[in-house]
């Protein structure tokens, strides 16, 4: 599969849903996860022949657009997928996809072609310093249906993927030929192995293009991430500066554990911290442009009371 570079996407008011995936609010302070995962209820996603991914709200972005109508079938698929799921996370600074074609069928009367694939997708962001995958899937099946034209072109059309839950076995069975249906409900190592290493090397490239080649990319878990709670914060008090971080300050992007998180708004890159002061017992939260080091925005909670210190 060709790789494909993807363009900056900014952080949107949508990174809430992410966010809140990622701990902001349900999820309990000692075990953060490591990203939101896609919900697969059997989702069904159309799109036209081209589609762009823009950032919304305030936060500008390069507006990009990932062609659906390709002379290659695996790039017609995958962005298709980056599409879909895109829409679905508005998350990350750069996404990647992974997708193994496993089976097609013969273009039916319109020439419309069904292709049985497993495919995951990544949001990363940057995060102390490492490219974090912040948000994506696991390994899904998925049928794509693409139409071949008489120019031997294809045209993404339409992905449904597997049900989660207990209607994923049948959901395998109704949709996949019955020679995919061990593959797809049980994924073997190599092809879990494979679809990262697609995924991954769309992370690569975007850290090549931005001169940052160097750092390391991979998912929550592989890093390290020290919660207020491990230096000995209440969780009392803890669950109040996730209540600072809902809100609609500059805190809402500082990050849920102790560290930075980097964020692009109209092409400017910031750095978001939350820090902890263990002599004065002080929770600080700054918004920091990145190329100079400047302050911008900053708040500072007494650690024992969770009020703010004027």
């Amino acid at each position: 599969m060709k790789n494909r570079l993807l363009a900056v996407l900014t952080m949107t008011t949508l990174l809430a849903t992410m966010m809140a995936g990622c701990g902001k609010k349900d999820v309990p302070q000692e075990e953060p996860p490591a990203a939101i995962e896609a919900s697969t209820e059997e989702a069904t996603v159309e799109a036209p022949a081209e589609a762009s991914v823009e950032a919304t709200s305030d936060a500008a972005a390069e507006e990009t657009s990932f062609p659906l109508i390709t002379a290659d079938l695996d790039e017609t698929i995958g962005n298709g997928i980056i599409i879909c799921c895109n829409n679905l996370f508005k998350a990350g600074e750069t996404q990647g996809e992974g997708h193994i074609l496993m089976d097609k069928e013969e273009p039916d009367e319109n020439g419309e072609i069904k292709c049985y694939v497993l495919e995951t997708f990544g949001a990363y962001e940057f995060q102390d310093g490492n490219f974090v995958e912040c948000a994506g899937s696991g390994v899904i099946p998925a049928v794509v249906t693409v139409k071949k034209s008489e120019d031997g072109t294809y045209e993404f059309v339409s992905m449904v993927e597997a049900e989660d839950g207990s209607g994923f076995v049948d959901s395998i069975k109704e949709n996949f030929p019955e020679a995919l249906w061990s593959r797809c409900i049980t994924i073997e190592d190599d092809d879990r192995n494979e679809l990262e290493k697609q995924k991954k090397s769309y992370a690569e490239e975007y850290l090549a293009t931005i001169g940052r080649e160097d750092v390391e990319v991979g998912d929550y878990g592989d890093f390290e991430h020290t919660l207020l709670t491990d230096e000995g914060v209440s969780v009392d008090v803890s669950n109040k500066m996730l209540d600072v971080q809902s809100g609609d300050g500059f805190e809402f992007f500082c990050p849920m554990w102790i560290g930075e998180r980097e964020v692009l708004e109209e092409n400017v890159r910031y750095t978001y911290k939350t820090e902890y002061d263990q002599k004065n017992k002080q929770i600080i939260f700054s918004k920091v442009l990145y190329e100079t080091g400047e302050v911008l925005e900053t708040s500072t909670y007494d650690a024992t009371t969770g009020d703010k210190v004027d």
